[in-house]
């Protein structure tokens, strides 16, 4: 059984947060090539944009590098002041963003 609080987290990404974001994004978000967190997005998803560009690359060039960096700890570092202040620039209601912030 889900707790409340998951519960409430998931209504807050899917009511408010997906359709502020994905909507009219501010101009210091770019998702153009993010899958993690995305309604459509999954590990597959990615694999296959990553194999069209291989091989689109391949029809012009011998031969291609890739370099694969693995950010699942990239969270860890990131200071809580510079993503609230990201998200403060949202469209989303104040209540929302003071539950975000507490």
């Amino acid at each position: 059984m889900m707790s409340a609080y998951k519960f409430a987290c998931r209504l807050v990404v899917s009511h408010f947060l997906y359709p502020s974001i994905l909507s009219t994004p501010p101009p210091f978000f770019s998702f153009g090539d993010q899958y993690a967190f995305r309604p459509t997005g999954s590990p597959a998803a990615a694999l296959i944009t990553l194999l069209h560009h291989i091989t689109h690359l391949l029809t012009a060039y011998p031969y291609v590098r890739v370099i694969s960096v693995d950010f699942s700890k990239a969270f860890d570092t990131v200071r809580h002041s510079n993503l609230l202040h990201k998200m403060a620039q949202l469209d989303i209601p104040d209540e929302v963003y003071n539950w975000l912030v507490s």
